[in-house]
């Protein structure tokens, strides 16, 4: 058995903002979490009209924000750890 000790905030996706995971050429809208509790960006380009969805370093891209979100469900979970 582990016991986990958490000093300040738990870790989560909770804490996390878009922002944080905004890029140079990308800009963060919204975030998700794969099955293990890992982060899951879904970005759109700045200047070209389409959508990255990056978990871990897998990136895969559509022209749609409804194409991205399509691919997203199913797939991973939103902050309260529930199906998108």
């Amino acid at each position: 058995m582990r016991h986990k000790f958490f000093y300040g905030m738990e870790p989560g996706i909770n804490n996390f903002s878009p922002k944080d995971f905004s890029e140079r050429d990308y800009d963060c809208h919204i975030i998700f979490q794969n099955k293990r509790g890992m982060p899951v960006a879904v970005s759109r380009h700045k200047t070209m009209d389409f959508w990255k969805v990056q978990n871990g370093f897998s990136s895969v891209f559509f022209g749609t924000k409804a194409e991205a979100l399509a691919y997203c469900r199913g797939r991973f979970l939103d902050a309260d750890g529930k199906a998108v």
